[in-house]
């Protein structure tokens, strides 16, 4: 069965639950590799132990074995040279008799660490020396002339080379069996091996299995995703473009009836006035007010749509020339009630100058209007650099970055607490258009320019005690 994209990305893990499953599997491999890795090296340390104590078992074994046939060796010699009595077998046996201590020195070097091996080969150095002795004194030319005397020497030899002969035969027993639990050892320790070889790999094969199998997975995913995305995208621009279509029927055929309504109700106020009833006056009175007020709000409306999209680039501004320009454009307004704006140095951003302009005379012309009556409105505006984790609802990606924190406060009639959020909604008004004219879109249109340029805006107030408006900027730009 074919699945939908809508059921693969409902089936596709989400992107916390795949952060702990990838943490989990890290955190497993990462003891699993560490453990295994250890063990791997205490056991193949202990190979290379056993290894090594199997070599030098074997050339202990060796070392006897040389000097048993060095040994025997010299005892032919000094037979061949007593009965034959031919001086060349002198130089054979003493060569022969010679090697014997030496290879036992060897031997020596390779037992150092087994006290009753040494033990046996001290024993044997005595008797090789006394052997040595013997066969000195038998291969000289004076023994032969007394044969009683070599009789002697050759009874004393034998009996050394007896005990020479059942130490070594004890020596080489011992060995044999050392060579024997060695072998095991390193075979054990080698198997050992062999099989932590093999966890290693499996441990590997799973993790990078399960690494693959969550990669395609996410990759299969973003797919969808990405499919998702370009059919929204094509839908938005769709959207947008309808948006667009509105907005030239609004600012065109929308406004040229009203225009018209507002021309004749003129006329019959001003023209026909003696002719009016009171009542039919007070009707087109309301006709005119209406038509006006539906002419503001599609401007306002006009106004909040060219702020949604822009084609402009951005560029680098100076907020306090924003400002001024802002100022200038309220000067009448600012003059007529007697306002004062206080300010500190501002920063300069990347951004839309025309949007800037409009959010800060949106800012100041909404805290004017909103003044308290026989108090002159102040208005301060202050800057400091904060970061972006003290802003309420920040992004993840933004909690890392500095912001611009930009206040405006005044000492207006203020808001309750519970309208905060809402006096950002597009036509929400706090109160009638009796009390204070408008449309309800200032904020919103706030709010917009704050977004496009990747910013926050907030507003907190007490009734009766002005408001307190702050805008997040980034430090860095973040516009393309």
């Amino acid at each position: 069965m074919k699945l939908s994209t809508s059921s693969l990305l409902n089936r596709s893990l989400s992107e916390k639950q795949l952060s702990r499953i990838t943490r989990i599997l890290f955190g497993i491999s990462l003891i699993l590799i560490i453990a295994l890795s250890y063990s791997y090296n205490e056991i193949n340390q202990e190979l290379v132990n056993y290894s090594e104590k199997v070599n030098q078992t074997q050339q202990v074994i060796s070392g006897l074995n040389r000097l048993s046939s060095a040994m025997y060796e010299s005892t032919h010699h000094t037979n061949s040279y007593v009965y034959l009595h031919d001086t060349i077998y002198i130089n054979k046996t003493l060569a022969a008799v010679y090697a014997v201590p030496k290879l036992a020195k060897k031997i020596d070097s390779l037992i150092t660490d087994d006290g009753a091996q040494q033990k046996r080969l001290n024993s044997l150095q005595i008797h090789i020396e006394k052997f040595r002795d013997y066969t000195e004194r038998i291969a000289r030319p004076a023994t032969l002339v007394n044969p009683a005397a070599v009789y002697a020497l050759y009874r004393k030899r034998n009996q050394e080379i007896d005990s020479m002969t059942k130490l070594i035969s004890e020596m080489n027993k011992l060995e044999n069996q050392l060579m024997y639990t060695r072998v095991q050892s390193r075979d054990n320790y080698m198997q050992q091996v062999y099989r932590y070889n093999w966890i290693i790999m499996l441990v590997a094969v799973v993790l990078l299995s399960s690494a693959f199998i969550l990669l395609d997975r996410e990759l299969r995913r973003n797919r969808f995703y990405r499919i998702d995305l370009e059919n929204k995208i094509e839908n938005l621009n769709r959207s947008n473009s309808e948006l667009e279509q509105f907005a030239y029927v609004a600012s065109h055929d929308l406004q040229e009836p009203l225009r018209k309504i507002r021309s004749f109700s003129d006329r019959l106020l001003n023209r026909h006035r003696s002719e009016l009833s009171d009542e039919a006056f007070q009707m087109l009175a309301k006709i005119d007010s209406a038509a006006q007020r539906m002419q503001n709000l599609i401007y306002d409306l006009l106004s909040f749509s060219r702020i949604v999209r822009t084609s402009a680039d951005s560029k680098l501004i100076n907020l306090n020339t924003i400002l001024a320009e802002a100022k200038s454009n309220l000067s009448e307004m600012i003059m007529e009630n007697k306002a004062s704006i206080h300010n500190e140095p501002l920063p300069s951003i990347d951004g839309f100058g025309s949007q800037m302009v409009q959010l800060f005379q949106n800012l100041i012309s909404n805290s004017v209007k909103y003044h308290q009556e026989n108090i002159r409105p102040v208005i301060r505006i202050s800057h400091r650099l904060v970061e972006g984790q003290v802003i309420p609802g920040v992004k993840p990606s933004h909690q890392n970055i500095q912001f611009h924190q930009i206040k405006f406060a005044d000492n207006g009639i203020g808001f309750k607490k519970e309208f905060a959020d809402k006096i950002f909604i597009i036509f929400k008004r706090l109160h009638a258009t009796t009390e204070f004219a408008g449309t309800g879109i200032g904020l919103a249109i706030c709010r917009r320019v704050v977004s496009n340029h990747n910013g926050y805006i907030f507003a907190e107030s007490t009734e009766g005690e002005g408001s307190n408006f702050y805008i997040y900027l980034p430090k860095e730009s973040m516009l393309t």
